[in-house]
């Protein structure tokens, strides 16, 4: 069962190697173009000793190696090689003995290809010790720069969010973990920071990471840290929690956070320990967890996403952020809000709004809620001339209709149309499909990783269509 869910964990194998009692290489296949140059032939190496093909490793460092002489799997282990050709490699690896009436006959390797995504998680973990310790000398000189709102920032004459604020002003004086759940665009992380800035943590770090916007082999050592030497090329160095200390970690989209994650944060919520990957010792840190789901959190343990036992401590807690289809009467807040913001930002002199514009902001259904509504006036404004005074329902009725695939069709063709109005299905299919990746690429800023997970298709399959439809 355990061996199982462990191997899940390897979403896309990239390689299988296969030794033998002597280290010789009795089968190697590479599946990703990245692991395998077009040239390289895998069967050059069968027959090869292990050491001889990848110099780099040695008996201390070779995972298949170690469970070939220990008979004991290894899962989820990390490892850099440099391969016969040169080329230099880092890889997460789940590695297992193979054997035969109980003696070990040989072992296998499943690899899969972190080289890429490693650097950007690198980067990503350095730019938050920049951000939260400026003095990399000195972990005691903290500064809060990422919370920037406030409940007095969240503008609504709605009664149910008015309740919401005055509940959060309570829960903000408490220590106990808070989940946040509504649709996509609805103030989640707004409602986190200001939790936290109205929390006696407000002069303390706060950091947010959207568990679904991270490779999976790479969050553990983002959240918890890793310990030098734990695998090649590992250093010493503290994962959120710790940079978090004193102050609050928000968790978007905990519901893609994997179930082994959840555990090692259960254990966070219930006694402040963490332990960095690899490492032996727990450390304790004092740090609020503000969760956040896309939807309601007892779906998320009706389709297995949340552990139960994880859902009775976070949730207790908990507030439910209406859409924006259920608060219209925000809408007219909204808009002079979003006008004079972006004004400022995009150097406009809107000052006017005609008759007709809060109608048809009001006939829309909103399904991205208000960062759907934000970017529409966003986008509405930056389609204005710099001296235009004046906000026209055309302005944003030719924005809304691009967000409408009712009102886009993929040819352009009206849907009262006769017979002349249609075109191949397959084309239809295509020019569609090309149109919400695009919108999906749009969205996250150019993250395939984050994009495919909203088109809820794996990301090698959207590498695939991008290349296929040309987008970049």
């Amino acid at each position: 069962m355990q061996r199982d869910g462990l191997l899940q964990q390897i979403t896309y194998i990239d390689g299988i190697t296969i030794i033998d009692t002597s280290g010789t290489i009795l089968f190697s296949v590479k599946f990703n173009p990245r692991f395998a140059s077009a040239d390289e032939k895998t069967d050059e190496i069968v027959g090869e000793n292990l050491f001889t093909s990848f110099p780099m490793l040695n008996e201390q460092t070779s995972t298949l190696y170690h469970a070939l002489k220990t008979g004991r799997p290894i899962f989820r282990n990390r490892q850099e090689i440099i391969d016969f050709s040169g080329k230099k490699i880092e890889t997460t690896n789940v590695t297992l003995p193979i054997k035969t009436n109980g003696k070990v006959i040989g072992a296998i390797e499943l690899s899969k290809d972190i080289s890429e995504s490693k650097q950007a998680v690198d980067e990503y973990i350095e730019l938050d010790a920049s951000l939260f310790l400026p003095d990399r000398q000195s972990e005691g000189n903290i500064q809060p720069e990422a919370a920037r709102y406030t409940l007095d920032d969240i503008v609504t004459a709605n009664e149910q969010m008015l309740e919401l604020k005055r509940q959060a002003e309570k829960m903000a004086r408490g220590r106990s973990p808070v989940c946040l759940f509504g649709e996509t665009g609805t103030g989640k992380e707004l409602f986190a920071q200001a939790l936290h800035n109205a929390s006696e943590r407000a002069d303390k770090p706060f950091i947010a990471q959207n568990c679904a916007a991270i490779p999976e082999s790479l969050m553990e050592s983002l959240l918890f840290g890793t310990k030098k030497g734990s695998f090649t090329g590992a250093e010493d160095r503290p994962g959120l929690f710790e940079l978090a200390d004193g102050g609050t970690v928000f968790l978007d989209e905990l519901n893609s956070m994997p179930h082994h994650l959840q555990a090692k944060l259960l254990r966070v919520l219930e006694d402040g320990m963490i332990r960095r990957l690899g490492d032996k010792h727990t450390r304790k840190v004092n740090v609020r967890v503000i969760a956040a789901l896309n939807k309601h959190p007892r779906l998320c343990v009706k389709d297995g996403e949340l552990r139960p036992d994880l859902y009775y401590r976070i949730c207790v807690m908990a507030l439910h952020l209406p859409p924006l289809r259920e608060r219209r009467e925000d809408i007219e807040l909204l808009l002079p809000y979003f006008i004079t913001k972006y004004n400022k930002l995009l150097q406009k002199n809107v000052r006017h709004i005609v008759k007709g514009v809060h109608e048809c902001l009001l006939s829309h259904d909103w399904p991205g809620n208000i960062r759907e509504f934000e970017s529409v006036v966003e986008f509405a404004l930056l389609l204005k001339e710099e001296k235009e005074e004046t906000l026209q329902r055309s302005d944003l009725e030719k924005v809304i209709r691009h967000l409408v695939d009712e009102e886009a069709e993929p040819n352009g063709a009206s849907q009262d149309g006769g017979e002349e109005d249609f075109m191949p299905l397959k084309e239809a299919v295509a020019a569609l499909e090309r149109k919400m990746i695009q919108r999906a690429i749009h969205k996250t800023q150019g993250n395939v990783t984050r994009a495919a997970q909203l088109l809820s298709i794996p990301r090698q399959s959207l590498q695939n269509k991008l290349r296929e439809y040309g987008i970049k």
